[in-house]
């Protein structure tokens, strides 16, 4: 990977910790991570290792009990765009007036809200006609389309995603896959993944990292695929490999973790 790719996220001795019952849970322990533009990582590891804990720290959903969290851009509301497994279209608005919300709160993206509308409707193969229906006449995966087009509407920084083609049959996760990862490289844009498929990490990511209950990074994978279309990586010899050597980190961590 370039070294000269800008930051766009610098995490530095990160700690996070829940206070149950009197009782001090750590989750996030002097934890450092940096992600360049136009880099998606993926983040692997046992339920309940604090994944989506790290994800909120960065959105800004829960603040840091120690350590920093830096984003290009500044901590500005729209620097990070967020995307969960659940949509969170607003089922009363046509799809739409969901994915015009960007230029309703700010209005600086107004005037150029239409084209990128029907550039990123046409990146994710949804028809023009789409943004008459309401959320609840689509699909699973029409909806997450939707979703990942309002989420970049907002013009973040750096994107977040927890886990958003799970819930997906095995071909529209493909596609979905293809065309996330097609448009995070046009725009340069940095992508975090948190998922719990070893075979998703591998497909569309640059760097795969194993996260331990310890609330920090035990492994890391540069992945460097000479076929990097998502759909058709899967199979090959290179791709059997990154899944033999990742498969045996996080196995590894989770049978320690369970002993």
């Amino acid at each position: 990977m370039s070294n000269d790719l800008g930051q766009a996220l610098v995490v530095s001795a990160l700690s996070f910790a829940y206070v149950k019952e009197q009782k001090r849970q750590c989750i996030i322990s002097d934890l450092n991570l940096i992600v360049r533009q136009g880099e998606l990582v993926s983040i692997l590891g046992a339920s309940g290792c604090g994944k989506t804990t790290l994800l909120n720290l960065i959105a800004g959903l829960l603040e840091p009990q120690a350590g920093t969290i830096k984003i290009a851009g500044g901590h500005k509301h729209n620097a990070v765009g967020y995307i969960f497994q659940e949509d969170a279209l607003l089922p009363w608005r046509t799809v739409g007036h969901n994915l015009r919300l960007a230029a309703e709160l700010h209005h600086h993206l107004k005037a150029s809200i239409e084209t990128s509308l029907q550039d990123y409707l046409k990146s994710f193969h949804l028809s023009a006609d789409i943004v008459k229906k309401y959320p609840g006449e689509l699909s699973g995966g029409m909806r997450q389309r939707v979703s990942i087009i309002q989420a970049l509407l907002f013009r973040p920084e750096l994107i977040l995603l927890d886990e958003p083609f799970s819930a997906l049959d095995f071909y529209t996760k493909l596609r979905l896959e293809s065309e996330f990862y097609g448009l995070i490289k046009k725009q340069n844009k940095a992508a975090i993944l948190v998922t719990h498929d070893i075979d998703e990490a591998i497909a569309i990511s640059d760097r795969v990292l194993i996260m331990d209950r310890d609330g920090k990074f035990s492994g890391e994978f540069i992945v460097d695929l000479k076929e990097r279309e998502p759909e058709d990586v899967r199979g090959t010899p290179e791709f059997a490999i990154y899944f033999h050597q990742i498969w045996s980190a996080l196995k590894s961590n989770i049978a320690y973790e369970a002993s």
